[in-house]
């Protein structure tokens, strides 16, 4: 906890620092010259998460929760990974529960939630491939930088590889890792650690490989979801009067799609989104100080969202979605 503590206020050093470089008082000029932009941010990020959780729904058990249900669970757990630090760590368990506690099983609340989340990281991936590949292109990172950046395009590949594989196969993702241990675990302990996962992974592997038409659908809707966080960097974009092409938001938003994986030991990667954004707006030919203002203005609409979580969540979980 003191690690974390110390972390966290480290953190808000290096947000100050960004400020004071760019200059408060021009980051202020920016939201004001945003105008209505941050309201239409916040019912494009509501829709968003509201999209996600229609998908949920539709891969659930049909006739046990209703679609107005599972979306003021997917708020939530919203509010839980937002006003917690803890990202998904805490909320994708916080959601099971919740669904639990609603009447759906365990195996299928897991597995419908990792093959929610997985199809979401998935095209997140593709897209951080192709956004990536543009910005090391035109050098927008340091040096120092690049090699691991070049790792983690390679582990995006392979992850893309991985889900195609179980896919089209229906050989789950971890089973055949644990199998592939049978040389340290022995024969009979490997074959009975990749039985308990592959009954875990089985839930999962019903919807990714059994049912081609719903896996379309449902990566079609992620497509969609992710489309409308490019959408809002557009319109950020033209409301300060930027000459903003159509390929930009994307490049944009696959840039920082990295950021959750890269800092994932920083609470809410608080400085090192709006640093990263900075970058990444500025290798696009744009002030930035605009990709400071983006990552402040997106932070403060995931918040407001959130809060909107804590309002519409089930009265048992609202005290699990106090700050930490």
């Amino acid at each position: 906890m003191t690690v974390r503590i110390a972390i966290l206020a480290l953190a808000f050093v290096v947000l100050a620092i960004l400020l004071h470089a760019m200059g408060v008082g021009r980051i202020v000029d920016l939201v004001r010259r945003s105008g209505w932009t941050f309201a239409w941010m916040v019912a494009l990020y509501s829709l968003h998460i509201a999209l996600r959780g229609w998908i949920i729904w539709r891969n659930l058990p049909s006739g046990i929760l209703s679609l107005p249900q599972v979306l003021r669970i997917r708020f939530a757990a919203e509010a839980v990974e937002m006003l917690t630090f803890t990202g998904p760590f805490l909320a994708e368990p916080a959601k099971g529960w919740m669904f639990v506690k609603g009447g759906i099983a365990l195996a299928d609340a897991a597995g419908v939630i990792a093959f929610e989340y997985l199809t979401y990281t998935l095209v997140a991936a593709d897209i951080a491939l192709a956004g990536l590949g543009v910005l090391l292109r035109r050098g927008a990172f340091p040096p120092a930088a690049q090699v691991p950046l070049l790792a983690l395009m390679l582990c995006l590949v392979l992850f893309t590889a991985g889900v195609i594989f179980a896919a089209l196969s229906g050989i789950g993702l971890l089973t055949p890792g644990v199998r592939a241990l049978r040389p340290l675990l022995g024969a009979s302990r490997s074959e009975a650690v990749a039985l308990r996962v592959a009954s875990m992974e089985a839930p999962l592997l019903r919807l990714l490989h059994g049912r081609p038409g719903r896996l379309l659908e449902t990566l079609t809707a992620q497509t969609a979801a992710h489309a409308l966080l490019a959408l809002e960097i557009w319109l950020l974009f033209r409301s300060l009067g930027l000459a903003v092409g159509a390929a930009d938001p994307w490049i944009v938003e696959g840039g920082v799609k990295f950021i959750n994986t890269a800092f994932v030991f920083v609470p809410g990667q608080i400085g090192a989104a709006e640093g990263v954004n900075a970058l990444i707006v500025k290798a696009l030919g744009f002030p930035a100080a605009v990709g400071v203002t983006l990552s402040l203005m997106r932070r403060a609409r995931a918040y407001a969202v959130a809060s909107l979580g804590v309002a519409v969540a089930p009265a048992s979980t609202r005290a699990g979605a106090r700050p930490a």
